[in-house]
């Protein structure tokens, strides 16, 4: 069996293009499974970053939240730390008025000569020193409740910018 030349050339032809053909499938399915493989990769770092966004989303939010309750205890200890502090002004200004009216009597005693009128102011006297040490005594329970607010405001404010400190982390991510 002879094979003519224009038979032999139509087989080398053949078999060149499918040679020509499985190379450029090959090379068109190692390309299409690097874009595939691209694009897996891609769709994946998507979802990690959705993800993470949902995560800070949920963090801030959160932390809002929290925000909100310390900012509510920050302005109640605020109160209080103002009560305690007009309180504290109000013994001040009591004990001031109790000794300007001592000191007055203890001025005018000396130039009392009517027994009955000495014997009244000593006992105005007597009675406002008495005073003085109650009040003495409520100025140091006052002054002891306000260092005690104080620390707790203390306290509150140290959260209150935690918690800032924290949420500007989240949205610095």
């Amino acid at each position: 069996m002879q094979i003519s030349k224009r038979a032999a050339g139509v087989i080398a032809s053949l078999v060149l293009t499918a040679v020509c053909a499985g190379t450029l499938l090959a090379q068109a399915s190692d390309a299409g499974g690097g874009s595939l493989r691209e694009l897996t990769a891609e769709i994946r770092q998507l979802r990690v970053a959705v993800e993470q966004s949902s995560r800070t989303q949920t963090q801030a939010q959160a932390l809002g939240i929290f925000l909100s309750a310390q900012q509510s205890r920050l302005v109640q200890v605020t109160a209080r730390l103002d009560a305690a502090r007009k309180e504290l002004d109000a013994i001040a200004q009591e004990s001031a008025a109790h000794g300007n009216q001592l000191a007055a009597l203890e001025t005018q005693l000396p130039q009392i000569t009517d027994p009955q009128e000495r014997l009244a102011v000593e006992d105005r006297t007597r009675g406002l020193k008495l005073e003085l040490k109650t009040v003495a005594a409520r100025d140091q329970a006052a002054k002891v409740r306000e260092a005690e607010v104080l620390q707790a405001w203390h306290q509150e404010d140290a959260r209150w910018n935690d918690l800032i400190a924290r949420l500007q982390q989240i949205v610095q991510q």
